[in-house]
C-alpha cells in the first residue's frame, strides 16, 4: 500500500509519519518528493473539514493514498483572543520563529497557572482517487505555555514547540531528547490506533 503524506511542511510530514509506524506493506511518500503542485485553501469552519478538504483534492492528482492533517492550539485562558484555526495568523504567520513566540507570550502577559494550560488537536484524513475514505479528530498533546524560553536558536516549524512546557520533565518540548518526546507522542495513541485499524481493514479487504 502507498500512503502519500499531503504535505510540504517537513516537520508535519515527519510527526505524521509516526501514525504510520509499524504497520506492514506500507511504503511511505512525501508531496515534496512528488511533481504535485495543487494548492487548497484552508478555508473550512473545523480542523478536519480543512484536513478532509486537502485529502480529497491532493488524491485526485495521484493513485495513491493521500494522509493529510490539520492541527491547532487551544488555549482557552485566552478566550476570544485565541483561534485555534488561526493560530499561525494570530502571531504573524510571515513572521520569523522568534516573532511568533514574543507576539504569543505579550498575549499571555498575566495568565498564570492552569490559565497558561494548552492542548493540540489533531485532524487526520485519509482519502483516494477523490473520495474520502476516513477521518478523525482527537486531542494528541497537552501542556502549558512557559513564561520564560530560553535563548536558544527556534528549529524551523517549531515556534510552538519553544513555548510547550511539560511539567512532569521540566522541559519544552524542543528541549527534550527524542525518548521523552516518545512519551509524548504516546498522548496521540487513540488517533494512531483508529487510522492502523482502518488501514488494517483496508489491506485486508
Amino acid at each position: 500500500m502507498d500512503i502519500l503524506i499531503g504535505t510540504r511542511n517537513q516537520y508535519k510530514a515527519t510527526e505524521m509519519a509516526y501514525f504510520l509506524k509499524d504497520i506492514k506493506g506500507i511504503k511511505i511518500y512525501f508531496l515534496n518528493e512528488t511533481k504535485i503542485t495543487v494548492s487548497v485553501d484552508e478555508d473550512e469552519a473545523t480542523l478536519r473539514a480543512n484536513a478532509e478538504k486537502k485529502a480529497v483534492e491532493i488524491s485526485k492528482h495521484t493513485d495513491w493514498y493521500v494522509l493529510t492533517s490539520d492541527g491547532g492550539v487551544d488555549i482557552p485562558g485566552l478566550g476570544d483572543n485565541w483561534d485555534i484555526l488561526r493560530n499561525q495568523r494570530t502571531v504573524g504567520e510571515n513572521k520569523p520563529e522568534r516573532e511568533k513566540v514574543t507576539a504569543l507570550l505579550h498575549l499571555m502577559s498575566g495568565l498564570k497557572g492552569e490559565d497558561r494550560r494548552c492542548s493540540y488537536q489533531l485532524a487526520l484524513t485519509l482519502a483516494k482517487n477523490g473520495k474520502l475514505l476516513w477521518s478523525c479528530q482527537e486531542v494528541t498533546d497537552v501542556g502549558y505555555i512557559t513564561e520564560k524560553p530560553d535563548d536558544s536558536e527556534i528549529p524551523p516549524y517549531r515556534w510552538m514547540g519553544h513555548l510547550w512546557y511539560y511539567p512532569k520533565f521540566k522541559k519544552t518540548f524542543n528541549q527534550m531528547n527524542e525518548n521523552e518526546r516518545n512519551e509524548i507522542r504516546k498522548q496521540g495513541d487513540k488517533l494512531k490506533t483508529e487510522l492502523q485499524q482502518f488501514l488494517r481493514k483496508i489491506k485486508k479487504d
